[in-house]
């Protein structure tokens, strides 16, 4: 699911924030909470759980490393070698 986010353009925060509140929100995780816990447990829960998700995006995409092109000489060389005349999107 979060590479798919990823492909669509997602950037590491947001990935990273899906990862953690995806199953501290979820149906069941709230079910075992109101199980095993209080129901002020049960409610506090999935807001730390929010809180948490949200601040370690913001965490990310301020202080992550950032991602580099792995070969640079290549698309130096792919870049260099497109016409002015030539679509790169290769629509018309």
């Amino acid at each position: 699911m979060v590479t798919g986010l990823k492909k669509q353009g997602a950037n590491n925060g947001a990935a990273l924030s899906f990862m953690i509140a995806t199953p501290e929100s979820g149906v069941d995780s709230i079910a075992v909470s109101w199980a095993m816990l209080d129901p002020v447990m049960t409610i506090v829960r999935p807001i730390a759980g929010f809180i948490t998700a949200v601040s370690t995006g913001i965490v990310e995409n301020y202080f992550g490393q950032k991602e580099y092109p792995k070969n640079t000489e290549q698309q130096e060389c792919q870049i260099q070698s497109c016409k002015p005349d030539e679509t790169i999107s290769g629509s018309t």
